[in-house]
């Protein structure tokens, strides 16, 4: 019998004020005097509960990384955050030769691949994602590494990639700097996780690769390699060592994560003709929480609760090398402001909009708090 090392499923959430009437969560109204939270779509909360380390923002190697390799020149014409994540991805992929099966050898660092493809070696896409990894949160950026495959016994090959969270879209996007890759469905690029769906679905027939910075790159030299099709993300798992770049050289092994749901408990992961060799060991951990692998970097939780004609608002995050919060009211101006703040309600219509800072200066997505009068 397997044995599944599993995280326990109990989700933790903000405790909410329990005596109050005139309280409100996320936007949920509660009447209160004259003013009412009205409801507002915002991005989804999800903690961090599984994958707690992140890379330092002062950690001496994040400077000398971008300085060494010019990576600020890369992008330094562009301000929109994804187009950027493409530079940084396209730039990798132009500086690295591709070799699958006699890679050069190296540490598995990004100053030790990078010199050595510098001067003409050639790495895999292990390689390629721990690259990527450290420059794109070298920018601030949250990214981290996973392992996917088609998963079958007689198709187990396997791939190492990376997620980035993308505050624009407030989601994971699987990016893939070996193919300079990554894949949308109208549209909208996607997780490994939606990836996934889609393929034990129907093949992933809805699923569109995308090469190049401006979507326009072409894939033909690849249309033979399996790490490009949809399929290879069949079966995923992430590890949980998201600070290799800047915890150097201590963090060298990883527990993997992967979704403990029917696809898991119903079919096998093989590599290379052979189950996983994760399984049955301590280093897979198992979760029934789709949430707690598609956390939700940068994103803000409000609680709410009106006293007569002001709102009491209290913050809360999961942001990495956080700084600040910042906040607007109407189409004002941004000003930092405190995780609990006290607004006057000075108008039948109040809107206040608020966002997470890190150190780098990327904020994340916005998360409005609407109050009416009634």
């Amino acid at each position: 019998m397997r044995i599944l090392f599993a995280i326990a499923t109990m989700l933790v959430l903000t405790t909410v004020p329990s005596c109050d009437s005139n309280s409100s969560r996320m936007g949920t109204p509660r009447a209160a005097g004259t003013f009412r939270v009205k409801p507002v779509k915002n991005p989804e909360f999800h903690d961090n509960e599984l994958f707690r380390a992140y890379e330092d923002y002062h950690s001496p190697r994040v400077e000398r990384l971008r300085e060494r390799y010019k990576l600020d020149d890369v992008v330094r014409s562009e301000t929109d955050e994804w187009k950027r994540i493409l530079l940084l991805r396209h730039w990798i992929h132009t500086h690295i030769r591709i070799e699958d099966q006699h890679p050069t050898s190296s540490k598995p660092e990004v100053f030790d691949i990078l010199d050595k493809a510098l001067e003409g070696g050639g790495f895999h896409c292990e390689h390629f994602s721990i690259v990527q990894d450290a420059v794109l949160n070298s920018f601030g950026y949250v990214a981290r590494r996973l392992g996917c495959g088609p998963g079958l016994k007689d198709e187990g090959g396997h791939h190492g990639v990376n997620e980035v969270w993308v505050n624009e879209f407030a989601k994971w996007v699987v990016i893939d700097a070996k193919n300079d890759l990554h894949f949308e469905k109208d549209g909208v690029p996607l997780s490994a996780l939606e990836i996934r769906d889609e393929v034990w679905k129907d093949g992933g027939k809805s699923v569109v690769p995308v090469f190049g910075i401006d979507g326009k790159g072409s894939g033909e030299a690849y249309s033979q390699a399996f790490d490009v099709n949809p399929t290879a993300y069949r079966w995923c798992s992430w590890e949980t060592a998201t600070n290799r770049f800047t915890a150097w050289p201590s963090s060298l092994s990883s527990t993997l994560v992967m979704l403990d749901d029917d696809i898991f408990r119903n079919n096998t992961w093989y590599r290379d003709g052979e189950p996983h060799w994760a399984y049955d060991t301590p280093y897979l951990i198992g979760t029934t929480q789709r949430g707690w692998i598609e956390w939700t970097p940068n994103v803000i939780a409000s609680n709410v609760k009106i006293n007569g004609a002001k709102a009491n608002i209290s913050l809360t995050s999961f942001t990495p090398n956080f700084k600040t919060y910042q906040m607007k009211r109407g189409d004002g101006e941004w000003i930092d402001c405190e995780t609990d703040v006290e607004l006057p309600l000075t108008d039948a219509s109040n809107r206040f909009t608020f966002r997470s800072v890190n150190l780098f200066a990327v904020t994340g997505p916005e998360h409005v708090v609407q109050i009416d009068r009634q």
